[in-house]
């Protein structure tokens, strides 16, 4: 089931970057989520500067590869809409490309339960320039709900900072149900928010993904039908 689901959504996990004169600069994971060509991602990633966004494709899963690129087939994005709110930003294709995009990519935070198996899709180490596609196996610790009513996912294992932006998919039903944000602290109901980075003073194992209920909002509020 696992190695279904790998292929289901790594051909459409993206490394995310900026264009930066003549190179580009490793922001996280965009992800795609409909075939009109929208993809996903963490708002703290693109910052206050949307402009010169670039998505990368991942090297086939199932190869061997190197660790690091040379070059990358970058494809040009434009940021469509951001929620700072939530921690949220949807992303499209500058041009009007055919995109293959599985059915069913989207499910419900509500259908999830403590103890289900959950995957999540990045590129961990893509800070230190190695670009290989990640799937990490976790299990859902706990539904959580900040202040401001954002409703999480905390997962039991640790979430490096490349692979914030992915995808977390229920491997029950083989949907994506949230966004990966980042390792989890409890101080200040899970430490900076903002940046998706933990607190220095405090470590834990944990992780956490904001609902894909936000995003399919953003979606929605762009005509988009989602199936």
């Amino acid at each position: 089931m696992h190695s279904d689901l790998s292929q289901k959504f790594s051909s459409g996990s993206f490394l995310l970057v900026r264009k930066v004169d003549d190179s580009v600069v490793f922001l996280g994971t965009a992800f795609l989520v409909h075939e009109e060509g929208y993809l996903l991602t963490a708002a703290h990633l693109i910052g206050n500067e949307s402009d010169d966004l670039l998505v990368a494709p991942a090297k086939d899963p199932d190869e061997f590869s190197a660790l690091s690129l040379d070059q990358v087939a970058a494809l040009a994005v434009t940021t469509v809409a951001v929620d700072r709110v939530h921690n949220v930003a949807l992303l499209r294709f500058v041009r009007n490309i055919q995109v293959d995009a599985p059915d069913h990519l989207l499910g419900s935070i509500d259908n999830v339960s403590l103890g289900d198996s959950v995957l999540g899709f990045g590129f961990p180490f893509g800070h230190q320039d190695l670009h290989n596609l990640a799937v990490q196996r976790g299990m859902v610790s706990s539904k959580a709900s900040l202040g401001n009513g954002t409703r999480l996912l905390l997962v039991d294992c640790m979430i490096h900072d490349g692979m914030s932006g992915g995808p977390l998919v229920a491997v029950q039903d083989g949907r994506a149900v949230g966004i990966l944000v980042g390792r989890f602290t409890p101080d200040d109901e899970g430490g900076d928010f903002a940046r998706g980075t933990d607190h220095p003073d405090y470590h834990t194992a944990f992780s956490y993904a904001v609902s894909i209920e936000y995003g399919i909002r953003l979606l929605e509020d762009q005509g988009v039908e989602i199936n």
